[in-house]
This record gives structure tokens, sequence and C-alpha cells, in this order.
């Protein structure tokens, strides 16, 4: 994943100096997700309930380019956490989600306050997880044991991919850039999964941002 990362990286700023890039933007961008990492859902052993933080956070750098193009990269973290509740158990599995997107964005005019739009690719990675409570096993005696995992039994890969896109407003004013947008991501692959195949991951993602650039 870091050589992709890396190499990704590496491309835009080649791109950007290709394009007599101006001097380059940092900001920080706050928002909320709109829907959860995870589904809330049933399952023949029980249910899973996601209740992850409400917030995303993280600081962002940006290329400027001629035609009112610009290439933007971010690291944006979020805390997760679901439950498990039923068929002898009662768990919760918490952690943090970091997700590095890499986009190309497009101002549509010149005005102080114009619409942008924006795509390109995002890796997530979790980190910190654990899994805590309790669970009765199948064999007898049939007596609860206490479970302290750091792999999660539904956990099938720490790293999801996928693509984002991005539809805002950049207001150029005297001084920050505010650049609220809505953001969509569609995971290609499933981090998560219940005991019995189905997703417990979200494919489909929707976050509100505030963008502050300087």
């Amino acid at each position: 994943m870091m050589t992709r990362i890396r190499f990704a990286a590496t491309f835009l700023c080649l791109v950007a100096s290709a394009g007599w890039c101006q001097r380059p933007s940092f900001g920080l961008k706050l928002g909320w997700p709109v829907t959860d990492a995870f589904k809330a859902q049933s399952w023949p052993g029980g249910r899973y309930e996601a209740s992850s933080g409400r917030w995303v956070l993280g600081p962002v750098f940006e290329l400027m380019l001629p035609w009112r193009l610009s290439v933007e990269a971010n690291l944006l973290h979020r805390s997760v956490e679901y439950r498990s509740r039923g068929g002898g158990e009662n768990l919760v599995t918490s952690g943090r989600a970091w997700a590095l997107p890499l986009m190309g964005r497009l101002r549509l005019s010149d005005r102080w306050v114009a619409p942008v739009v924006g795509g390109g690719v995002v890796w997530q990675r979790f980190t910190s997880l654990k899994q805590t409570g309790a669970e009765t096993p199948g064999t007898l005696p049939r007596q609860p044991v206490t479970v302290n995992r750091k792999e999660p039994r539904e956990l099938v890969d720490k790293t999801a991919r996928g693509y984002v896109f991005a539809l805002g407003l950049e207001g150029n004013l005297l001084g920050p850039r505010l650049i609220p947008e809505l953001r969509y991501t569609r995971w290609r692959t499933d981090a998560f999964r219940t005991p019995d195949g189905s997703p417990l991951s979200g494919r489909h993602q929707f976050e509100i941002l505030l963008g502050i650039m300087f």
C-alpha cells in the first residue's frame, strides 16, 4: 500500500511541476459523516449496530495549476465503532480509520465564490483496532468468556481502496479560502464482513466537509 501511495504522490507532484504550479497551499478539513463506516444489520447469530464517531478531521495539501485546476491530498481521521449483540455475545469493536484521498479539482469560474468539482482515488487504513466484551462458547459448560482481541473476527483487510468524488463551493475572500463540500466515496473492497460472509463495512460513504486553506 505505502509503495502505491508514494508513487501516486510523486506522480501528482511531477504533474504539478510540469504545469508551472503556483505556491502550495496548506489547510485543514473538518467534517461530519452522513453515513457510518459500518452497516447496522442482522445475521443468524445476532445483530450488528454501527456507532462510529461523528466527526472527520485532517490536514490538506494543495498545488495550484493553470486553468483553475489543482491537485489535492488529504489525511483524514475518524473514529470507528460497531457492536455485536445476541447469540450469547455482547462485543464492542473500536478503532481509527485514516483516509488518504488524492484528488484533482476544477474551479468552474474566477468569481470570488465559485463551484468546485473534484475526483480521484482513496486509500483507507484501519488502526488501533480492538474487540472487547463477553461471549458464550458453544461447548459445555456454557459460561461467558471475557474477550479482548486486537484482531476483530470480522476483519478481512486493514486497508480499503476506492474512488472519491466531491462537489462544493470555494470562497476566495481576503483571508483564508473556505471550501464547503459534499464528498462521496465508493469503496471497491470490503474491510469487514459478518461471520456469514455479508459485507459489514459500507461500500458507499457520504461526508460533509469544510476546508480552510491558507
